[in-house]
């Protein structure tokens, strides 16, 4: 196993798509958790996650199996599956009573995005995601899709790592060309969520940017992480606010894949679907800047005592104690 912080998945949710990219009808094979699983929406649009394998003889339903009403059929022998996993009939043995099931996912889907629920303990989910409110706002906002679904892929990254930019007030000028670090204003711990302010001089140092017409500008990075599988970066300066949720979802003990899912404020007098302006412009600049990070994260070490400096020991260290609650099992269990 890699540099891992316990010898679980952390529990929580985490995106597996864009709901816009799963027709009725579809399947599809998916990898997660490292577990081969099969996602598939029926033909009234409900979806679902299965454990891949037919319980029967063990074919793979996300290759060759169909949707059948509100269930999945196996490509070997045809016995049907519902969306919770339980066996709907066997097409040649219709009278038998087979008490078998394949293990279901929990799912959701919120603001365009289609989760699912992992717990190591087996636990049903004990907190729902909000989403993220400009996602949920199109009159204000451009859509989340196309333009603002960016898929990254599958990458050697921990889903750890990229909630951990929240204390890091100090990478900014290293990382991203910053002309300052960012400043703590709040810092909020509440269970299983995470929000945090910084004050950020955005065009430090420079007359003007196509950000910052004017020169330099005091504004904010406001964060918000729902357990270490979905956090958001909403950049505000003035009126103007971007928001960008990562999404790190774990294939195997190495790997994980990466959504990157953004949205700016609508240009003035513009209610089309394509981001125009400083907002198209600062969508695609940070679609740019997340990836100077995974350079950093793809080949780190995960250092479970570093020997901090300056300002960073407090913020770190907070972080690193809330994180700790999404590896450990129920209270009986010691944890």
């Amino acid at each position: 196993m890699r540099d891992w912080p316990y010898e679980v998945f952390p529990t929580g949710w985490y995106q597996i798509g864009y709901s816009a990219e799963l027709a009725r009808g579809e399947v599809k094979p998916v990898k997660y958790f490292d577990q081969e699983l099969v996602l598939f929406r029926t033909e009234t649009g409900e979806l679902s996650l299965l454990d891949a394998f037919c319980a029967h003889l063990g074919a793979h339903l996300g290759h060759g199996g169909v949707v059948k009403g509100e269930c999945i059929e196996c490509p070997f022998h045809g016995w049907l599956w519902k969306r919770d996993g339980a066996l709907e009939t066997i097409p040649y043995d219709p009278e038998a009573n087979r008490r078998v099931k394949i293990g279901a996912w929990p799912t959701r889907e919120v603001a365009g995005l289609m989760l699912t629920w992992y717990d190591a303990f087996g636990r049903e989910p004990f907190w729902e995601w909000p989403g993220v409110t400009e996602f949920l706002d199109e009159e204000n906002f451009y859509p989340i899709f196309p333009q603002g679904a960016d898929h990254i892929g599958i990458r050697k990254i921990i889903p750890q790592s990229p909630v951990e930019n929240t204390p890091d007030f100090e990478h900014f000028p290293y990382v991203h060309g910053a002309g300052r670090r960012g400043n703590s204003i709040v810092w909020e711990e509440k269970e299983h969520y995470l929000h945090t302010r910084i004050s950020f001089l955005f065009g430090a140092g420079k007359k003007a940017t196509w950000l910052t017409p004017d020169g330099e500008m005091e504004g904010e990075i406001e964060t918000e992480a729902w357990g270490l599988g979905l956090s958001n970066a909403r950049f505000k300066l003035g009126d103007f606010i971007t928001s960008q949720l990562t999404a790190t979802t774990p294939v195997d003990a190495e790997h994980s894949e990466l959504f990157d899912t953004i949205t700016a404020t609508r240009e003035p007098g513009d209610d089309g679907a394509e981001p125009t302006g400083r907002s198209g412009r600062m969508i695609t600049f940070q679609k740019g800047q997340i990836r100077q990070d995974f350079k950093i994260w793809e080949n780190q070490r995960y250092v479970e005592h570093p020997p901090f400096a300056g300002q960073e020991a407090d913020a770190y260290a907070a972080f690193r104690r809330w994180s700790k609650q999404f590896y450990f099992g129920p209270k009986e269990t010691g944890a």
